[in-house]
């Protein structure tokens, strides 16, 4: 899969394994930013391990509107960086809707 940045910088993202997609998820979009690691940690308990978000809430120390708005927040700022190109713009399997 690839997505390209508002720049229009083509990155291809591996389909390899779970390892390369987060090295790359680090050198272009979270560095070392602590929040949006959060942020991201947040989003995949929610959207890959089904957690409920009261659940994440006591896992960070925050109430369950606060997660709402800290998983409203990183997938607008994802949504912002990446784009689809466009070979994956005619999905129909729903794979990549947020």
């Amino acid at each position: 899969m690839s997505v390209a940045k508002p720049d229009g910088t083509k990155i291809i993202l591996p389909r390899t394994g779970a390892d390369e997609f987060w090295q790359t998820v680090h050198e272009h979009y979270a560095g070392d930013n602590s929040r949006v690691w959060k942020y991201l940690a947040m989003l995949a308990l929610r959207e890959n391990a089904g957690w409920p978000l009261d659940r994440i809430g006591d896992v960070f120390g925050h109430p369950k509107g606060h997660v709402t708005r800290c998983l409203r927040q990183i997938k607008q700022e994802l949504r912002g960086r990446f784009r689809l190109a466009p070979e994956f713009l005619d999905s129909d399997d729903g794979q990549f809707d947020m």
